[in-house]
């Protein structure tokens, strides 16, 4: 989410807040099953077979071999669209992001403006500030600016909810992206969600440590409780139960506020399993920071250190050769993604099921050389070559 650089989506960003003291309630910071710390225990070994292992770790290594390398083509999510400057030449966008002061969301507010600045709109920037009450002054203000569009960012329908509705009713377009939970939102054909593919980049962790292991990894798992991140957890426990019979797996979970806790949770659970040796922190900061403190004080333990969301702390460490790999996906194809789900809703096109993320998984072998340089986080392009941006502009007819 950092040098606290970042999250979050949704959980990652809850993360965050709880790094810098903020408050926290929702699905970007907060929106948690409970506010404290708490060790879960879910360990099981799954399954047996020694030919499920095989082809478990068989699909482990392709899908670590499909996304290691830069993304370089990108196919049109749907039908073109026709009429878009019409519909937003000189109007005002409204883009309400949870928390912006965490980096994840400063580069989203910059790449969000390039799609939509194509279609000769503008954007105006309303920060929640991880503040439910915020949140919805944010949307209200927008309605009652007769905002031409609203996006939010990682904020589920519980976060503002009354806004959301208020929001339909006035006719405005909105769009609430970075988001894996559509429970809540009003039914109508002027609101869509949008996936940035966090579930699936909990899995691609998962899928490496299957295939480094051979399909024999111990594991303990850092799940942060924020309704995102039980989505992520979830993912997790889903892929090694499909493709890891001969893995072992447990949680310890920690709490929105409490994160600082998770260091003696991470230790904990190794000593009470002392043939855990693959430690998956969640995310790059600030969980993963504590995740590997915490590894890192049971003396005399072998372990492989592993976090999620490919950004610049995950990939220092990648880099140092304190981490072996880091997945993620970048931030700015899923803003001209969440752009072309708005614009689909304003020229009333069928609206995309999901959009394919641009996933990478990074390692020593590939880890960029300047990853201390959050803009070139920001810019995506640690994960593509910028392709995408001709094939929508060709797309949208701007």
């Amino acid at each position: 989410m950092l040098s606290l650089t970042m999250q979050l989506r949704r959980g990652r960003i809850v993360a965050v807040c709880a790094a810098l003291g903020l408050s926290a309630a929702a699905a970007g910071c907060g929106s948690s099953s409970s506010s404290s710390s708490s060790t879960a225990s879910a360990a099981a070994t799954v399954g047996t077979s020694s030919s499920s292992t095989s082809s478990g770790v068989t699909y482990a290594k392709a899908q670590v071999a499909k996304y290691s390398n830069l993304l370089t083509t990108f196919s049109p999510p749907g039908p073109p669209l026709h009429g878009l400057k019409a519909k937003l030449s000189g109007k005002t966008v409204w883009y309400i992001p949870v928390f912006l002061q965490a980096p994840i969301f400063t580069a989203d507010a910059k790449d969000i403006a390039q799609p939509l600045a194509l279609a000769g709109a503008t954007v105006h920037i309303c920060d929640a500030g991880s503040n439910p009450s915020q949140a919805t002054s944010c949307i209200e203000e927008a309605v009652k600016s007769n905002a031409a569009a609203i996006v939010t960012d990682a904020m589920n329908d519980s976060f503002a909810s009354s806004a959301y509705a208020a929001a339909v009713a006035a006719k405005i377009p909105v769009v609430a992206t970075d988001n894996d939970n559509s429970v809540g939102f009003p039914k109508s054909p002027l609101l869509t969600t949008v996936s940035i593919g966090t579930p699936q980049d909990a899995r691609l962790a998962a899928d490496w440590i299957i295939a480094n292991s051979n399909g024999k990894a111990d594991v303990v798992y850092a799940a942060d409780n924020s309704d995102d991140g039980v989505i992520e957890a979830a993912a997790t426990k889903d892929e090694f139960a499909k493709y890891c019979p001969g893995c072992k797996y447990a949680a310890v979970s920690f709490g929105d506020l409490t994160v600082q806790n998770l260091a003696t949770a991470i230790s904990s659970a190794m000593d009470r399993e002392p043939n855990i040796n693959y430690v998956d922190g969640g995310y790059d900061a600030p969980s993963g920071i504590y995740a590997l403190q915490g590894a890192k004080t049971v003396t005399g333990r072998h372990f492989t250190y592993i976090t999620s969301t490919g950004q610049p702390p995950g990939l220092e460490r990648v880099a140092a050769g304190q981490q072996a790999a880091d997945p993620g996906l970048d931030t700015d194809d899923a803003m001209w993604n969440t752009a072309d789900a708005l614009f689909r809703i304003l020229t009333a096109a069928k609206p995309i099921a999901s959009y394919q993320p641009a996933l990478r998984i990074f390692t020593h072998s590939n880890v960029p050389s300047n990853t201390k340089d959050a803009s070139a986080y920001a810019s995506g392009q640690w994960y593509t070559n910028g392709a995408f941006k001709a094939m929508y502009q060709k797309l949208w007819g701007l």
